[in-house]
């Protein structure tokens, strides 16, 4: 099977909330910032703060890794997971 990678910045989400939400679907930590689940991995970078104006925000960059056929429900379930709006 092929894999397949994918890259998102997100910004606004804490770390910790990035970290629990791969725990809670099955990951296992396996190294700093690495999780692994049943046919995908996933990688956070370090946490920064963004600077927009004169706010901060954290962002953190997620790197996917899945199998082709399955990457897109991976990232799909994501993206929604953490869909935000303003206000």
């Amino acid at each position: 099977m092929a894999v397949k990678t994918y890259f998102l910045e997100m910004r606004g989400m804490p770390h910790r909330d990035l970290q629990d939400y791969f725990l809670s679907i099955g990951g296992k930590q396996v190294g700093k910032g690495l999780y692994i689940g049943p046919n995908w991995e996933v990688e956070l970078s370090d946490e920064w703060l963004c600077t927009l104006g004169s706010i901060q925000i954290p962002a953190t960059k997620v790197t996917f890794r899945a199998d082709e056929e399955e990457w897109t429900e991976i990232v799909q379930a994501f993206r929604l997971r953490f869909l935000s709006a303003g206000g």
